[in-house]
């Protein structure tokens, strides 16, 4: 026991010796290359990533040139090029609307001319439905009304007025914003026109009073003839309550009722604007000579003081600028 302890002391002497002095045990000399191997084979950085990035670089770029030239085309805009020359040229989105309406003019109205190939023409409505162009989804009564147009102001028009007027009408019921000036039109004498759009938002609230009324009305009917639930008596009650709520609307609190807007031809100041009556003051007579809700309405402009007259089956609003 003595001599094993006097062993274990002079092998902790000579470790401590070997480390004070910087030398190595020859075990540890031999066993550190090993070591060193060992981590250097295990090693991400000085192993693996050196031999594997050349094979990803590899992978991804045969990926790229697998790509063919059909595919590719595919992607690439729409470029316009010189018949005589051949030189190609990109088109910002205004020309390419505008050569895809020159398209459609020369094909409908000049006896089927073709600007563009077939393929050239689809290439064209194609990049154009890519940059989110509203010309392409033109229905074709707007294409119609556009070209329209374009032909009376070259002095070439390709229908008469009354056909033009109903185009008109009809694009408008519609809510086509094709026909909606962004700004008044003024003829030599002052008279200006801007368009009525209908507020959709402020018409539906007319129907609010009688819809509430007559929900209130069915759940409490439901509730307490056949004891259901509210909530369920809220779910059975809504299409009778709608009903009523129309009836009511349009028979006892508001007659051919109506809320559009518009600016002001003189000062582009907004102006809102009812058609429809009140409880049937003016077709009773209370409030003057009894007769139905105008379709026309004249009233001044709260800014300007301009006197406006808006037409509902025309939805245009008509006043004299000022000059």
């Amino acid at each position: 026991m003595a001599l094993r302890l006097v062993t274990v002391l002079l092998s902790c002497a000579a470790c401590s010796g070997a480390l004070l002095g910087g030398g190595a045990s020859p075990m540890r000399s031999a066993c550190r290359p090993a070591r060193t191997a060992a981590v250097s084979h295990m090693s991400p950085v000085s192993g693996m990533a050196p031999l594997a990035s050349p094979a990803r670089t590899s992978l991804i770029t045969m990926q790229q040139n697998t790509i063919d030239e059909s595919s590719q085309a595919f992607y690439d805009g729409y470029v316009e090029t010189d018949p005589t020359t051949g030189e190609s040229k990109a088109l910002s989105l205004d020309d390419k609307e505008k050569l895809y309406l020159e398209c459609l003019d020369a094909y409908y109205n000049e006896d089927g001319k073709q600007l563009l190939a077939d393929d050239e023409y689809e290439k064209l409505k194609l990049d154009l439905d890519f940059d989110g162009s509203r010309v392409a989804v033109f229905s074709k009564d707007e294409i119609k009304f556009v070209l329209a147009n374009k032909r009376y102001k070259m002095g070439k028009p390709v229908m008469d007025d009354t056909e033009y007027d109903e185009l008109r009408g009809r694009l408008k019921k519609a809510g086509s914003l094709v026909v909606l000036h962004e700004g008044a039109s003024c003829t030599i004498d002052g008279i200006c026109k801007s368009d009525l759009t209908t507020d959709d938002a402020k018409t539906r609230l007319l129907y609010l009073p009688g819809t509430a009324g007559g929900l209130i009305l069915t759940c409490e009917l439901i509730y307490w003839t056949l004891h259901l639930d509210p909530i369920l008596s809220i779910v059975l009650g809504a299409l009778p309550a709608y009903a009523f709520g129309v009836w009511f609307t349009e028979n006892v609190f508001c007659q051919k009722p109506l809320v559009v807007q518009g600016s002001c031809p003189n000062c582009q100041v907004l102006q809102n604007v009812y058609f429809g009556d009140l409880f049937s003051v003016i077709t009773d007579g209370l409030a003057g000579p009894a007769a139905p809700p105008a379709d026309e309405l004249e009233f001044k402009c709260a800014n300007c003081k301009t006197v406006l007259t808006a037409d509902r089956n025309r939805m245009v609003l008509t006043g004299k600028k000022d000059l």
